[in-house]
């Protein structure tokens, strides 16, 4: 399975952006799978539906609104994981004010953008810093616009 993969926009959903001719603007592909973290890799993340029970006096009244794929969030984290470089890139595009990317798993694409707060947040490991590697494990809140593939 390849590595996920974060991809600019500008040139359309694919599940192979590193194929793509000319390359997207911006394509961040995380050096590890997700795998070790609390939240490995959730795709199923955020509310899934959107209604109300209201309780009356003669009975209930049901509100059912649907299910909203905006509401839906993909998790992720991973402990020791990436790089600087990884890191700088992905703070980046997290800083960007309404950005929204593609993501890709090699099986799936989503058009996502960080929720705020706390959509992307990252920790140095200080024990691998004093002996010369900086590594860092880290976790991601995407909001899912809307699934592409």
């Amino acid at each position: 399975m390849p590595n996920l993969i974060f991809f600019s926009t500008d040139k359309g959903a694919s599940i192979t952006p590193k194929t793509l001719d000319p390359a997207p603007t911006t394509l961040i592909e995380l050096e590890q799978l997700p795998i070790l973290g609390d939240a490995a890799f959730d795709e199923q993340a955020g509310e899934h539906g959107r209604g109300s029970v209201i309780q009356t006096l003669g009975g209930v009244v049901v509100q059912d609104f649907g299910v909203i794929v905006s509401d839906g969030h993909i998790v992720f984290s991973d402990t020791d994981a990436l790089g600087a470089t990884a890191i700088a890139a992905l703070k980046t595009i997290h800083e960007t004010v309404d950005g929204q990317y593609y993501l890709t798993d090699g099986a799936s694409c989503w058009k996502v953008q960080f929720a705020r707060p706390n959509g992307f947040v990252y920790r140095k490991n200080l024990f691998w810093a004093q002996h010369s590697t900086v590594i860092y494990s880290y976790s991601v809140d995407l909001i899912i616009i809307t699934k592409a593939i």
